[in-house]
């Protein structure tokens, strides 16, 4: 494997997760100590907007790195973009009355050209009487009243080359319109909880997304920005360092030894194969500890390569929310923090990890043909989380013998729910009135006598919005 190729898989795996922790709740960013190459050409007025973009699958985040974001957009990517952006809003199933076609033959992508093409995207459906679109409406007056372009007339510039930032914007506006307007989006695993003056929505959170989870619908939107504060289960984006610097220091052998020094000849010989069959350099993963393999290994039964994991990473719930915070300057509070979790996950005992390890070790070397296909069952929790189907991802959830055996699985249960149903009920105690987002795993909410069972059983009021 190339040495960029790796590159790229350590950046993915920065944000790796088993398939189960995607749902409880757990981060680990293992080989996170490489940032990326290049910076994002992203300018700030357009941040607010591709924080919702980027996760609509309608153009890949490589287009950020290449050095053409701030440049006029080629003739490819504008078709690419439009079409993308039309499989989204085919996603509404709306009724069709035609179909649009690209227009061709232009020597120069201006703005006009976007926005007559994104204006043909929406006028190809039966729209509802929402959208106030009139067989006669005047596309960049309409698209100005919806908020889709902005400026004055005088100052749209519209016969200027439109760049590729430009372009994922309009895009990005017109999709998020339309599915605002449609009462579409994704609907989550979603609750509210009232108590005297207080308010808490709890959301439960995916870290590895994919874009039939965005955008959310407005009802979700809507409540994360009425609150006064988000709370998650760890800063993923913290200004303080330290807590991932303790975590990041348990991930790893600092004393000198090596992987070697610590499990069977049987299991390194075993790793040795694994990472010839995944294409990996020799002796990857020999700084790392047992658990910490293990996580990372797991994904490969959920990823067919670093690019779709890092997309996945970019597309998770917690990642969404922090980074729409951060950029809001809403606060962000932690109920256990990076500290508390790395404790957790290395908790187990050396052999305890080497036979985790081993579990997965021998899984990718001689799969199991009665095994569960975990990215097919992991893609069915995504869709129904994006469908709001509480019973329907239970069931699914509980069933898995991996979420409800695997012994970090244990580990990542129990005293943690007790915990952070404690700082949610301190809160909902508190005096005077205040309004809280919970972004945690939603798998805490949606397993039996987790929290949300817990929150019940003080005597909160938890009500299922769907």
């Amino acid at each position: 494997m190339k040495s960029g190729t790796w590159n790229k898989w350590k950046r993915g795996l920065a944000g790796g997760l088993l398939a189960v922790t995607t749902m409880l709740g757990t981060v680990v960013p293992a080989l996170a100590n490489e940032a990326p190459q290049t910076a994002p050409q992203i300018s700030p007025w357009s941040m607010g907007v591709l924080n919702e973009g980027e996760k609509y699958g309608i153009f890949p985040l490589s287009w950020y790195y290449d050095g053409t974001f701030q440049k006029p957009i080629a003739h490819d990517r504008f078709q690419s973009l439009v079409q993308a952006a039309g499989v989204k809003l085919d996603a509404l199933g709306l009724s069709k009355k035609g179909e649009f076609t690209l227009p061709s033959g232009t020597a120069t992508i201006t703005r006009d050209t976007v926005l007559q093409a994104l204006f043909g995207l929406l006028k190809q459906y039966e729209l509802p009487a929402a959208f106030e679109m009139d067989k006669d409406a005047a596309p960049i007056a309409y698209l100005q009243k919806k908020g889709i372009v902005q400026g004055t007339g005088s100052g749209l510039e519209l016969d200027q080359p439109c760049t590729v930032e430009q372009a994922a914007v309009l895009a990005s506006r017109v999709i998020e319109y339309a599915y605002e307007t449609a009462d579409g989006g994704a609907k989550g695993l979603f609750w509210k909880v009232t108590k005297g003056n207080n308010t808490m929505y709890l959301f439960g959170s995916i870290h590895l997304g994919i874009p039939e989870m965005y955008p959310l619908r407005k009802e979700v939107k809507d409540a994360f920005q009425s609150s006064d504060a988000l709370l998650v289960e760890v800063n993923l984006m913290p200004d303080d360092t330290a807590g991932l610097e303790y975590f990041t220091g348990l991930t790893s052998y600092n004393d000198g030894t090596t992987l070697k020094d610590h499990v069977s000849k049987e299991t390194y010989e075993k790793l040795d194969r694994v990472t010839d069959q995944l294409k990996l350099p020799k002796q990857a993963f020999d700084q790392l500890k047992p658990w910490v393999i293990t996580s990372n290994l797991s994904l490969t039964a959920l990823m067919k390569s670093p690019e779709e994991l890092a997309q996945a990473t970019t597309l998770g719930v917690d990642m969404h929310f922090l980074s729409s915070a951060k950029l809001t300057g809403k606060p962000v509070q932690e109920l256990e923090g990076f500290k508390l979790q790395g404790d957790v996950l290395s908790s187990a005992s050396p052999q305890e990890q080497e036979n985790e390890l081993n579990a997965v070790l021998d899984q990718l070397l001689t799969p199991d043909a009665n095994a569960p296909d975990m990215a097919a069952q992991f893609k069915q929790w995504q869709q129904l989380w994006a469908k709001g189907d509480l019973d329907g991802f239970s069931q699914s959830f509980s069933a898995s013998q991996q979420s409800t055996q695997s012994g970090m699985t244990q580990r990542l249960l129990g005293e943690r729910d007790k915990n952070m149903t404690k700082k949610l009920a301190e809160l909902l105690e508190k005096d005077g009135k205040a309004t809280y987002f919970v972004v945690i795993g939603a798998a805490h909410y949606a397993v039996k006598d987790m929290v949300l069972d817990q929150l019940k059983q003080k005597g909160y009021d938890v009500q299922f919005i769907k």
